[in-house]
């Protein structure tokens, strides 16, 4: 009896040498620098690619795979590299960099609405905040991309930094520049007006 508790069953052996042989993931870690967020990211993408999806979605995935002769990740990697060549030639270049945006934000900021934690909303009204005070460069797009013709690649690649869990720019931007930006103003405000309000 002792001898069976000891030895592993076959199916219990193949399952620990695949746990062995699969990559270590590393767990997200928000607010960590721009290099360690954008590798924990990449971890990130490609475990959610090898996640099941539903028999559909797999199917055909599995499918495009056989056919291209690709890893899940290096076509995830392709459409990657083709939506960065649509944000530096293609003519619906700011399109691309808005969705890319607004459109994650916008869907998690209605499911933290949703929630009952107030932690998140917190979070996606930063993002908000300093996605509002980049949207004042868009008005000297056209100038920029003059000088600078990669800017709404080098944008939508700023604002996911801004948005990802994995690096969470937004705080970080909305505490070194934001929020004392206001402070200043608040300051400036007062000593200008605030004079004028006592005396009335």
């Amino acid at each position: 009896m002792a001898s069976v508790q000891t030895k592993p069953t076959q199916a219990a052996s193949q399952r620990s040498q695949k746990e062995v042989a699969a990559p270590a993931v590393a767990p997200s870690t928000p607010g960590a620098g721009p290099i360690d967020g954008a590798k924990s990211a990449n971890d990130d993408f490609v475990r959610f690619l090898y996640a099941p999806h539903g028999p559909q979605a797999d199917a055909i995935i599995s499918a495009v795979e056989t056919n291209t002769k690709l890893k899940r990740e290096q076509i995830g990697y392709a459409v990657g590299g083709a939506i960065g060549l649509l944000l530096i030639f293609g003519s619906i270049a700011q399109l691309i960099c808005n969705l890319i945006g607004f459109g994650y934000p916008a869907y998690v900021s209605v499911k933290a609405i949703r929630s009952p934690s107030k932690d998140d909303d917190t979070k996606w009204l930063t993002y908000w905040t300093v996605f509002g005070f980049l949207c004042v460069i868009d008005f000297f797009a056209d100038n920029i991309m003059r000088i600078f013709p990669v800017f709404y690649l080098a944008k939508a690649v700023f604002l996911m930094y801004l948005y990802l869990p994995q690096t969470n720019g937004a705080e970080y931007f909305y505490t070194k520049y934001v929020d004392p930006a206001v402070t200043k103003f608040d300051a400036w405000f007062a000593k200008q007006y605030g004079g004028a309000a006592k005396q009335e």
